[in-house]
């Protein structure tokens, strides 16, 4: 069995943390794959264990005929029994079958699906490239369902597989004050707006806590209101807004809980690092995240957009530092029983067997 992944960057992102998270499996189990990244390595390239196994094609645009070709050629020499293809990276990997017909075309679609989505971003033109598709993975059950009712393929070919987290935990850094993580990138439908509006909420009552909001601008105008809005309601104590990193493991080592503010989401990756991590944690009541904590039972749910709702669990965590923590250690148990690497990989192997009848093993 040999794996092509292919995505358009190593930028911090969900969809990017899990190709560097699928390499490094992969690699563990010595399973032939390579990892083609279309533009920039970015801050996660790092992370790959196996850097030999890792490609940048230095895409500058659709039509880069060069780097088409460069992507072309290392098909040909690694000769893959499945590309994997990740998120917009599909529009190349249906070119790619025109030509490497005999390899099985896997489309991992990681966006959630919502109203704003369905209207904004429909996404028509996967429906004619289709054919060219041998199966879809989706991070989430509701993307998944949407795939079905538009009749993109069949309903056995479309597949919900859980998204799975790789983080090496560390010993946990003493904090001066109870510290919030919000681990997402800088754009309008992630919430940091809910959450700075909790946390004016907070800072009212004179509780000491910090949130520290890290993510890439991927909107610099949201990154820039953001900050003002900070300033506005002088949170500057309290809010912290920082650029994304590559070493998550130390991140998640310095802070004593995790936030999802999210208005939608699939399977944030965030999430689940946050409970191998060993974080309590809060999410919006979005995509897989109520279906991770059981309704409740690993961690507390709130209404996207609710800063007071927000606020009240942020409050029962500060003011409970004992049972946050008892709280995350039941959480990092459940995450790698259900949710870890191996459950994932047995879950893939399930998908690749079914759909293609091949076996992922070691060649």
């Amino acid at each position: 069995m040999r794996i092509l992944q292919l995505i358009d960057t190593l930028d911090p992102g969900g969809a990017e943390r899990m190709a560097v998270n699928m390499a490094n499996t992969f690699h563990e189990m010595q399973i032939p794959n390579c990892l083609v990244v279309s533009r920039s390595q970015g801050q996660l390239g790092s992370l790959v264990i196996d850097q030999n196994s890792v490609s940048i094609l230095g895409k500058r645009n659709t039509l880069d005929i060069k780097a088409f070709w460069k992507l072309r050629a290392i098909v040909h020499k690694f000769r893959p029994d499945i590309i994997h293809a990740h998120s917009t990276s599909i529009y190349w990997a249906v070119g790619l079958k025109f030509i490497f017909s005999k390899a099985k075309l896997i489309w991992h679609d990681h966006l959630g699906i919502s109203e704003d989505v369905i209207k904004n971003n429909p996404r028509h033109e996967l429906k004619w490239m289709a054919p060219w598709i041998d199966l879809v993975i989706t991070a989430n059950e509701s993307t998944a369902d949407f795939w079905v009712d538009q009749k993109l393929k069949s309903a056995d070919k479309i597949q919900y597989l859980a998204n799975f987290p790789y983080l090496k935990v560390k010993k946990k850094v003493k904090t001066d004050v109870f510290t919030f993580l919000h681990l997402a990138n800088f754009r309008s439908e992630k919430g940091q707006k809910t959450l700075i509006l909790a946390s004016k909420r907070l800072s009212d009552t004179g509780l000491k806590f910090k949130a520290r909001l890290v993510g890439k601008k991927v909107d610099i105008d949201w990154w820039e209101a953001c900050s003002q809005m900070i300033s506005e309601l002088r949170l500057a104590t309290h809010v912290f807004l920082e650029e994304a990193r590559a070493d998550v493991d130390q991140l998640m080592a310095e802070v004593d809980a995790g936030l999802v503010a999210s208005d939608r989401e699939g399977l944030p990756v965030a999430l689940l690092e946050y409970g191998l991590a060993g974080l309590p944690v809060i999410s919006t009541n979005v995509g897989q995240c109520p279906t991770v904590l059981e309704k409740g039972k690993y961690g507390e749910l709130v209404n996207p957009g609710d800063a007071i709702g927000l606020a009240d669990a942020m409050e029962k965590l500060i003011v409970n530092p004992q049972t946050a923590k008892e709280s995350g250690q039941r959480f990092q148990s459940h995450i790698n029983e259900s949710y870890g690497a191996s459950f994932f990989i047995e879950k893939y192997a399930d998908i690749l067997e079914r759909n293609f009848h091949q076996k992922l093993t070691q060649n």
